[in-house]
This record gives structure tokens, sequence and C-alpha cells, in this order.
């Protein structure tokens, strides 16, 4: 009688230690077939996403966007991913991305000689400013980038209100890094005009 109690009892450990195996086989493996994207983590059998992820494998990523200020006085022509736009002097351009996705390209602006009704060398006036564009979207909202010109430049306005027209005129003269010679009338009307950028003497 003895054994068959022993029996039955053992019989009983074993069920419920196999219950028990079973029970926790199931919890550890409730992620073994999830694969979470893009940084993400399975806990419980769900993907716990990164920020700027969505999505039940994390696999979209968010819309965000990159705004250039054009801080300078003459338009802007930027180009980033593929896509041109121009910045108008004050203005500001926005691009739209993924979120974490790099946005590269350039920018450049520079003065012209178009409201003196002259085309020379181009019609452009005094020195071109350039950037190099590389940004990553952010996670969420828009990312705001400056476009400067810096300290090592200057914005050069002329207005002649004298007797006759200035028919050309240097400027840092005198200074082989930044001397520019430009071939532009500027006439007695007491108007202002853009002449563009220039090196400052001081930046060597």
């Amino acid at each position: 009688m003895k054994n068959i109690k022993l029996i039955v009892l053992t019989l009983m450990v074993s069920a419920t230690f196999a219950g028990v195996v079973i029970f926790s086989a199931c919890t550890k493996t409730s992620c073994s077939n999830i694969v979470c994207k893009n940084g993400g983590t399975c806990s419980s059998g769900k993907c716990q996403c990164l920020a700027g992820y969505s999505g039940v494998y994390c696999q979209v990523a968010a819309t965000t966007a990159i705004s250039y200020k054009n801080n300078t006085f003459t338009p802007i022509t930027i180009g980033v991913n593929g896509l041109t736009a121009i910045i108008p002097a004050g203005g500001s351009v926005a691009f739209r991305g993924s979120a974490n996705a790099v946005a590269s390209g350039s920018a450049t602006t520079f003065g012209t000689a178009n409201e003196l009704g002259i085309s020379t060398s181009g019609g452009i006036i005094g020195l071109t400013i350039n950037w190099a564009i590389n940004n990553t979207f952010p996670t969420s909202d828009t990312l705001k980038v400056p476009l400067d010109i810096g300290a090592s430049y200057f914005f050069l306005r002329l207005k002649n209100s004298g007797t006759k027209n200035i028919i050309d005129f240097y400027v840092n003269v005198g200074f082989s890094y930044g001397e520019v010679y430009q071939d532009v009338t500027i006439p007695n009307d007491g108007n202002t005009y853009d002449m563009g950028y220039y090196l400052v003497s001081c930046h060597a």
C-alpha cells in the first residue's frame, strides 16, 4: 500500500514539474519569432521602439523636417538630398525626411549686378559664400539651421551722391589675399546698391 502511495505521489510531483517546465518555456519564447527593427527591443511579445520609430516591428520612421534660415543679404540656392530650393534673404525653406536620416548637400549665395543692368563676370559681384550641408533629421518636430556668412566676410553697399558716376572700384586694396577689382559703374543717382561679400581685412 505504501508503494502505491509513493508511486501516486511521484506521478503528481512529476506532472506538476512538467507543467512548470512547459509554462516557463512559453514565457521564454514569446519573443523568439519577433524581430524588432531600427534598434527596437522585444518585451512580452511586443516591440518597444526607439524615439522616431513606430509600427508593430518599429519599421516606420517618423517624418520630420529641417528648416534652413537665410541670415544673409542675398538669396541662397540650396540643394538637399537631390532637392533644390531658393531661400530669399531673411526667409526659410524646410526639407522633410525620415527621422535619423542624413540631409546632405550644399548651399551658395553671392551678390549680383542685376540691378545695375550689367553682366560682368557672369553677373556676380564680390565673393561667393558656400556651405556644406550635413544634418540629421530629428526624431520629432523641426530642426532649425541658420545659414550665416560668418565673421570673416562683410557685405558692401554703395551709395553715390556725388556729381559723377563711379566707373569702377577696388576692395581691400593692398591685401593680396583679399583684394578685389570690380568693373562696375555706380550711377550718381543717390540710390544704394548691394555690391556683395568681401573678406574682412583682419581675417588674413
